[in-house]
């Protein structure tokens, strides 16, 4: 047995280990044995160290919690979807047939059995047949080694137009995924801009005092001003909200309009239609309403106008208006009252009239002498009181819109005046700028390829093009191939056959066989 040191060099040597075995009275002497036939002794100066088994790092919880992560860089192909990579073809995947190795070995061990075949003139049959066949393996392995090279040739053409094809649409790919992570990239730095710009807002207009919910600078202005005006005491009143039952009183103001031009048409018609023609019926309630309506839109402008005469240079004076507004009003009550008055004389006579045609009136001249003037005051009363009410409520109206018109110019002054002053442009720039910055955020979208579906499709027709060129001659490659094996691999069985025959012929039954 041989004994090595240490030290020695051969113990640098990787030599794979037989058997381990411990000896000595304390078990400290150590004998290694190797396949090689070697053996070593250790003994108690020597120590086998083990190495330890690769423990797992145990994670360190509250490390965990407290070290931040690494800033590492952002990489965007670690989430890029990726096109499959085509593998390189090669001949042998497509050539489903044995070499021209195995049918040389096969024509061989045929051709060894011949020997042993004891007729001579089928030996000499069989010989000539297996140098025969000896060329058609010789011919098949020609006709391998060229469909070897034609389908190299083959699948190297076509594999330039498919690896292309497959180069060109993963660089597609690529530029949207790129686009897209930009995008990503740039809403979510939009969106931390916007809301730094929420914070800086709502600093700005709680310091300035106005609603947090302000959102556009026009609104700021618009709420400085109205509080300005307030203090001034030209407060300005917000529009009234409209109830159910004074749009219902509104629409009898408008509807008085035209029922009092109703009830001047059917006087017109009285006055200036006693045969009662249906046109010139229909003339004189046309009229009646067109008068009713234009001279009480006539008051309501002329009240406007008295409203703004006093602020706005140019016009006349106030008092001229309010002149013209007393003389319309008269003008109407005026022609209203005739007009009625004539309507209900008209009235009367004709209820007369008919009455002492049928006889209910007994003694006419019986009747006590009387004013000729009819006892219905109240029906004239009543229209000119309907009359004045319909131009006092369109005197009103007029002075209402000119209020209105006033206080928007006054407000809109004020406005323009805090904005040309520039105490609060920092305020409204931090108002606007929110606005402005998600407009920006809205506006951003990948760059979107507008030749992409075509592009695909393209790239399908070209990659299907090179792929069923490939496949077309490569099928005509392997099936003249796998024909003319698989007829080889026939006319060798066929060989076999026939030696198996001539080596083990038939002995013939009966008198034959043994005169044979």
């Amino acid at each position: 047995m041989s004994e090595r040191t240490p030290d020695s060099p051969a113990d640098t040597e990787v030599r794979p280990l037989s058997r381990v075995t411990l000896s000595g009275p304390d078990l400290s002497t150590v004998n290694l044995e190797f396949e090689d036939g070697a053996h070593e002794r250790r003994g108690d100066t020597q120590q086998v160290i083990v190495p330890p088994f690769p423990e797992e790092p145990q994670a360190d919880t509250g490390a965990t919690l407290t070290s931040p992560l690494p800033d590492e860089p952002f990489d965007p192909a670690r989430y890029e979807a990726a096109l499959p990579v085509p593998d390189p073809l090669g001949a042998e995947a497509f050539m489903p047939v044995l070499t021209p190795a195995h049918f040389g070995e096969l024509l061989g061990d045929l051709s060894g059995e011949l020997q042993l075949v004891r007729d001579e003139a089928a030996r000499a049959a069989l010989t000539s047949r297996s140098r025969l066949l000896r060329l058609n393996v010789e011919q098949y392995r020609v006709n391998f080694e060229l469909a070897r090279t034609t389908l190299n040739r083959v699948l190297a053409e076509t594999g330039v137009g498919v690896r292309t094809s497959w180069a060109r649409q993963q660089e597609h790919l690529n530029f949207m995924n790129a686009a897209s992570s930009g995008v990503e990239r740039a809403y979510e730095q939009a969106t931390e801009a916007i809301e730094q710009a929420r914070a800086a807002r709502f600093e700005a207009l709680a310091q300035a005092g106005v609603r947090p919910d302000t959102v556009t600078a026009e609104d700021f202005y618009t709420q400085q001003a109205l509080a300005q005006l307030a203090a001034e005491g030209h407060a300005v009143r917000p529009p009234e909200q409209k109830s159910g039952s004074k749009r219902v009183f509104n629409a009898f103001a408008v509807f008085s309009k035209f029922f009092v031009g109703l009830i001047s048409g059917v006087s017109i018609n009285l006055l200036f239609n006693p045969e009662s023609r249906l046109y010139l019926t229909l003339i004189a309630l046309t009229a009646g309403v067109m008068f009713s309506v234009l001279l009480l839109w006539l008051v309501d402008e002329l009240s406007y106008r008295a409203k703004l005469a006093a602020s706005t240079p140019g016009m006349s004076r106030p008092a001229n208006y309010v002149l013209g507004i007393v003389a319309v009003t008269l003008l109407y009550l005026g022609v209203e009252g005739f007009l009625n008055w004539d309507g209900i004389l008209r009235t009367t006579q004709e209820i007369a009239a008919n009455a002492a045609q049928q006889g209910q009136l007994t003694d006419l001249s019986a009747a006590p002498d009387g004013p000729a003037t009819p006892e219905h005051w109240s029906l004239l009363v009543f229209t000119l009181a309907l009359v004045g009410m319909a131009a006092g409520a369109a005197l009103i109206q007029g002075r209402e819109r000119a209020r209105g018109v006033l206080e928007r110019e006054r407000l809109t002054a004020r406005v323009s005046a805090l904005k040309a002053g520039g105490t609060w442009h920092e305020v409204a720039r931090a108002t606007d700028l929110v606005t402005y910055l998600e407009a920006a955020r809205d506006r951003l979208a990948p760059p979107r390829d507008v030749t992409s579906p075509d592009h695909a499709r393209l790239n399908e027709r070209v990659l299907s093009h090179w792929e069923s060129e490939r496949d077309g001659q490569v099928q005509a490659v392997t099936g003249a191939l796998v024909r003319e094996a698989r007829a080889l691999h026939e006319t060798l069985e066929e060989f076999a056959a026939q030696v198996q025959a001539a080596r083990f012929p038939q002995r013939r039954a009966g008198w034959r066989g043994l005169l044979g």
